[in-house]
Formats: C-alpha cells, sequence, structure tokens
C-alpha cells in the first residue's frame, strides 16, 4: 500500500474548493446560471464575500456590480467565469495577476471533440495555470459544492443539501446535480461535490486525493469516463484503502468502441472495462452498475462498520420477496451463510411450521405487523457465528405510521455486524422517513438487485482491505532466456509443462519423428509472422500416418516464408484454457483466463486480474467463469486437474511479471487440462516481443 513518502504530488484543490471569497464574472439577471449560483450562495449561507462583475451593471440583486476583476475591492480567491469562451483566458489572467487563487470555468469550447482552435486554448490554458499557480476546475463544467461551508457553486437550483461524509467527484455535471437530488432527498450528506469537466487543469486524481486528506469525508463516490493519469490514480486509490475511505465508482463506456486492437487473444478480449474491473479488484475500488445502485451502495457503506468476511443472512417477511432474492443472487454473486445448527432450532418456533428454516429465511406471519418479533429473528442470525453481515426486509414509514426506531438501534447495540433494511421496490421518503432512519441507525435501501449489490460490496472491500494490495517485483529477465531448450525450461518452471514434442525442419523429418513419438500426432507451423496458426492453416491433429505426415508438412511449410519449421506434438485430451499475460498501456501487466473455444471466442467468458496473482486469486477467477463446471465433474467427466491450472496461472503470473520490460504479450491457448491428478499440458505458446 501507499505511504507518506510515495504520496502523489496534487494541486491544490482547497483553493477552489475552500474559498473565503468568490467573484461571478458574467454575472447577468437575464442569465440563468449566474441567477442560479447567486441564489444558492445565499440559500446555502455561505459566510464569505460574494462579488459580482458585468460592466453593464452598477447594481444587482440589491448587490455592488463592478466593471471588472481590477474594480474589486480586493482580489477574489475563486473566480467563477461565466462569459464567452474567446474572453475566458485573458479574464483568467488578469484574475492571477490580481491574486486569485482558483477559477472555475463554466464555459465549453476547450478542446472537445477535434476542434484543433478549441485544443489551442486548452494548451494555453494549461500553461497559464502552471505559470501562475492559478488552480482551475473545467472547462465545459457544472462547478463544485462544498456543502457545509455553504459555497454552492452550481448552476441549477438544488434542494437544500445536508452536510456529511460523502465526497463526489463527477465527470458528468448534469448527472451530478440530478444524482445529488435523489440522494439527498435519501438522507445522504455531503462534503464536496465536483464536476470535473474537461479537466485542463485539475483533474480526477487531484480531487480524490484532496478527498482523502479532508478529515470530513469518510467515503468517495465518482461517476468517470475516462482517467487521464492511471498511475497516479491507482496510487491515491491505495492510499484510499489504507486508510479505510472506500472509493464507489460508476464508470461509463462499456461498448465495443473502447476496446483496443491486438493481435493476441489476450489483447483482443481484454479492453479496457474489463481491465478496469481487474483494478476495481486489486484496489478495493466498489463498481456500481448505475447511478440508483451508487445511491444504495453509499447507504449501506454509511454507518461504517465492516463485516469480517463475505458470508450474508438474508431475512424477509415473504414468499415473493424470497423468490426475488433467489432469481438474482447467482447472478450478483452474493456468498450466502450456512446457518449453524444452534442458530436453525432457535428459529425454528419463531416462524410457521410450513416454512423451512434456511438461508434466505422467510418469516411468513412473524414478519408482518410485530417488527419486534422480527428483529429478534434477525438478532439470532447476528449471533450466528458463520454469518458476516444481514440484509434484512424493511421499509421505511411515511404518512403517519407508528413505528418504534430504538427497535432498530437496539439491534445495534448486539451486534457489530452490518446490518442493511431493504425493499423490493422503490418508494419515496418523507421528513418522518429520512427522521426515521437516523434515529435507527440502519440504513434502508431499495429494490433486490441493488441491495444485493451493495452486501457485495461490503464483503468484498472489507476482504480486500484485511488481505491489502500485494506489490509488483520489478522485472529481472533477460531476453536470451526466451529462445530454444531454455525457454522450455522456464515454461516448465512456472508449472506451464509442455506436451511431448519434436521439432523437423522438413516433412519427411517431421514423418520421422512422429513415427519414433507414436501415433496419433499433431502437426504445426513455426514461423515468425504467423501468430495465429489455426487461422492461417498451420495446424493438422489427429495425423495417424507418415504419409500423412509428410503430405501435411510439405502443405504447410509451402504456405510459410522461408525459415519455417515443423513442430510434432503429443495429442493431448482435455479441457482447453487460454492463458494470456500482457501489460496494458494504461493500469499495467495483467493475467487473463478463460474457457477455451467457444467461451472464449464466442461468448468472451474471461476473468482478468492485475499481477501478481497468487494461488486464492487464480482459483476465485476460475470460479468467476460462466464455464467452470466443465473442470468439475460434469455429466460423466473426470474432473480436470484444477490444483495444476492453479500453479499453470501462478506461474504464468510469475514469469511475465519477471520478464515485461522484454515481452508484450505471453499466451497460453490452448492449455490442456487433463484429469485430476494428470497436469496440464502447454500445447501452443505465443510469445510478442517488445520489440516486434
Amino acid at each position: 500500500m501507499s505511504t507518506q513518502s510515495e504520496r502523489v504530488a496534487r494541486k491544490p484543490a482547497e483553493h477552489l474548493l475552500q474559498a473565503r471569497s468568490v467573484a461571478i464574472v458574467g454575472a447577468s439577471a437575464k442569465g440563468r446560471w449566474p441567477t442560479f449560483i447567486f441564489q444558492n450562495l445565499r440559500k446555502s449561507g455561505y459566510q464569505g464575500k460574494v462579488y459580482l462583475v458585468n460592466p453593464s451593471y452598477q447594481e444587482l440583486w440589491e448587490e455592488p456590480c463592478y466593471p471588472n476583476l481590477a474594480a474589486l475591492p480586493e482580489p477574489a480567491e475563486h473566480l467563477l467565469l461565466l462569459i464567452p469562451t474567446k474572453a475566458v483566458l485573458k479574464t483568467l489572467e488578469e484574475g492571477a495577476k490580481l491574486g486569485s487563487r482558483a477559477a472555475t470555468i463554466y464555459s465549453a469550447g476547450f478542446g472537445e471533440g477535434e476542434d484543433t482552435e478549441g485544443k489551442e486554448r486548452a494548451r494555453a490554458m494549461q500553461e497559464l495555470c502552471r505559470n501562475t499557480g492559478i488552480v482551475c476546475c473545467g472547462p465545459n463544467c457544472m462547478g463544485t459544492n462544498s456543502v457545509a461551508l455553504g459555497l454552492w457553486c452550481f448552476p441549477t437550483p438544488l434542494p437544500l443539501l445536508r452536510p456529511g461524509p460523502i465526497g463526489l467527484v463527477f465527470q458528468s455535471g448534469g448527472s451530478l446535480g440530478n444524482w445529488m437530488k435523489g440522494a439527498g432527498e435519501r438522507g445522504i450528506g455531503f462534503s464536496y461535490a465536483v464536476s470535473s469537466g474537461n479537466e485542463v487543469d485539475l483533474d480526477l486524481v487531484d480531487y480524490v486525493s484532496f478527498l482523502i486528506d479532508d478529515p470530513e469525508t469518510r467515503i468517495i463516490a465518482l461517476m468517470i469516463e475516462g482517467i487521464r493519469r492511471p498511475k497516479e490514480f491507482m496510487a491515491v486509490a491505495a492510499e484510499a484503502l489504507a486508510l479505510n475511505k472506500p472509493i464507489l465508482v460508476v464508470k461509463i463506456g462499456r461498448s465495443e468502441r473502447a476496446k483496443r486492437q491486438a493481435i493476441s487473444h489476450t489483447g483482443a478480449l481484454a479492453g479496457s472495462d474489463e481491465v478496469f474491473d481487474a483494478v476495481c479488484h486489486r484496489l478495493g475500488l466498489i463498481r456500481c452498475p448505475t447511478l440508483e445502485g451508487l445511491t444504495e451502495t453509499i447507504l449501506a457503506f454509511l454507518p461504517g462498520r465492516l463485516p469480517k468476511g463475505q458470508r450474508a443472512a438474508l431475512v424477509v417477511n415473504s414468499g415473493g420477496m424470497k423468490g426475488l432474492l433467489l432469481d438474482d443472487i447467482e447472478e450478483v454473486g452474493i456468498r450466502l451463510s450456512q446457518l449453524t445448527e444452534a442458530t436453525q432450532k432457535a428459529v425454528r418456533p419463531l416462524i410457521p411450521a410450513e416454512l423451512a428454516v434456511e438461508n434466505p429465511l422467510e418469516c411468513g406471519v412473524a414478519g408482518f405487523g410485530d417488527e419486534r418479533g422480527f428483529l429478534e429473528i434477525v438478532r439470532l442470525h447476528a449471533e450466528d457465528p458463520n454469518v458476516d453481515l444481514l440484509g434484512i426486509h424493511g421499509e421505511l414509514p411515511r404518512g403517519g405510521e407508528k413505528r418504534d426506531p430504538a427497535l432498530f438501534a437496539a439491534l445495534l447495540e448486539k451486534t457489530e455486524k452490518p446490518v442493511i433494511a431493504f425493499a423490493r421496490a422503490t418508494y419515496s421518503l418523507t421528513d418522518e422517513s429520512r427522521a426515521f432512519q437516523d434515529s435507527a441507525r440502519v440504513p434502508f435501501l431499495q429494490g433486490i438487485k441493488p441491495t444485493l449489490g451493495a452486501l457485495k460490496g461490503l464483503g468484498y472491500y472489507a476482504v480486500r482491505r484485511e488481505k491489502g494490495i500485494a506489490s509488483l517485483p520489478a522485472p529481472t529477465g533477460r531476453a536470451e532466456d526466451l529462445e530454444g531448450e531454455a525457454f522450455e525450461s522456464l515454461l516448465v518452471r512456472h508449472g506451464l509443462t509442455l506436451p511431448r514434442q519434436a521439432i523437423a525442419s522438413d516433412a519427411v523429418e517431421a514423418g520421422a519423428r512422429a513415427g519414433e513419438m507414436g501415433f496419433p500426432v499433431a502437426l504445426k507451423l513455426l514461423a515468425v509472422e504467423v501468430v495465429h496458426k489455426t487461422e492461417a492453416g498451420g495446424v493438422a491433429l489427429g495425423l495417424r500416418s507418415q504419409e500423412e505426415m509428410e503430405a501435411e508438412g510439405k502443405r504447410m511449410l509451402s504456405r510459410g516464408a522461408n525459415g519455417g519449421r515443423l513442430l510434432i506434438q503429443e495429442m493431448v485430451q482435455g479441457t482447453e484454457v487460454l492463458l494470456g499475460a500482457r501489460t496494458d498501456p494504461q493500469f499495467g501487466p495483467l493475467l487473463m483466463a478463460g474457457l477455451g473455444g467457444v467461451f472464449v471466442e464466442v461468448l468472451k467468458d474471461i476473468s482478468i486480474r492485475l499481477l501478481p496473482v497468487g494461488e486464492d486469486e487464480a482459483l476465485e477467477m476460475l470460479r468467476e467463469l460462466k464455464g467452470y463446471p466443465l473442470l468439475e465433474s460434469y455429466r460423466g467427466q473426470p474432473k480436470r486437474d484444477i490444483p495444476a491450472l492453479v500453479r499453470a496461472m501462478t506461474g504464468l503470473s510469475n514469469l511475465f511479471a519477471t520478464y515485461r520490460s522484454v515481452l508484450s504479450d505471453l499466451e497460453v491457448n490452448p492449455l490442456i487440462v487433463r484429469p485430476e491428478g494428470a497436469g496440464v499440458a502447454a500445447v501452443d505458446v505465443r510469445m510478442i516481443r517488445r520489440d516486434s
């Protein structure tokens, strides 16, 4: 994990977010955005000075209005620039000279799309910030909210925001404003909220680093499309994990258009979104699929309780709700607790006899109308040593319901485990609802799947914090180790055992070698320019005679370039797996695993992790695959040698990590996993050097 000495240097975002005075440059009664910003600053109770700047007015909103920045009684620390694009740079330069320390630039026209002139403006702004020290939010943004300070610089009407421990950075300003309204209605409070825009100066890393330093921020929520400084982002994410400041992420841009083109399967399949999943897994980032999911997950994290593990118990009051849960549990990937015999015996007399004591538990009539009795059943689950966290049915009161929040608070006094209440559908909250949630000290979530996702996120985050972040060793491998017998020996030492094989320079020699090995055999073309042998017609399987060998050998060599050779291998039976390692240009070296054939080519059933990968993580990768049952005893087929496969995965991880300075990709496709106890065979190893 990051240490203080390894911290990423950040620009002083506090000049922007904690300014003691602001100037609305471009203030106008005709402009909606400047009007709303002024109203928000007054409504929020901002204690700093607010200056209005526009040469067309002497007074606005019963406040003096100044013709320019030089006319202000003192330099405004933070400039809110709501002026035409072409006037921005000149005004920014003037403000920096007068002593302003920060600016928010709402205008667009600074490099969006393919606008050459805009890109030049953005470059000039970067240079101006670098030379003067002024920091900027945006351009093309919707500003920021420093909630506790009342520094609300958002240009749309906002409800009275509630101070709290959630810090926000959204790369979409419209999404930020809209989402905050709904989240505030659910009782969520905020420290800071940033619409970062084009991030010409201050960027995601600066804001996240600021929020990590801020003592009032306990949870950080992001909506991002791209990360401009991946290495630094990973460093600050590691620091947040070390300090127990969870980062929750909604990332957009998951489409095929975001994928990278590459000549190896690993490169083609490991697109930007899949690799970002691996980044989240390594660094403890909780990825939320939707903004709705972000709301529920924040609520689940708000109490600050982390479980000891990932085993969840679910207690509900109806069969329909249990059915909805069962439909989504497997898809979301919730790990259910196995209740102890003592818990089952204690619960049995508290629910109707016709209902099973199992997890999820349906309480039936015992869960309707008697909250005290229902919570007693929950308490018994909380005492079970096999249960790490609990999801229980619960809706907030509205419309004058007479309920006692102290019952929930009393339950929490009896356990340190997270307890999450949830409803099967969404509903509106009232002041009464929010007050009940505050007093109960239990978060009340809405929706089955978002709740399950939040429970999974809590359990995952706790386990990742406990494990920490494995460090990646420096690459020390030598290029000469990757040739001939030295390379084959290297593979074997790393668990990537090879089938019996021989190399021939012509078809006649190939036939003779095959006869010595014993038929049937496989024949493959070895040529530098042939990466995918099957597509190039460079693979023939199941050859049963010397005559077949010679004919196929001549055909292959006629299709290859000069210097091509032939590889003869024993035919290996088992389950095909693709293993690949490569260095992602943004996030570094990674390992990919997937079952071969249709699972990889069509279904893209793959799992990815950043290096290094240990045995526990390798097994976890395999179990994520939809095709994993094919490695177990499936429909009478013998169980495959999963331990040998795990050793091959960790071996490839270590091998590529050591040689990543000279290798671009290292792929085993296929790796044949033999029956249990018989090992694996690396049938085809494809290596791409960095200089090729």
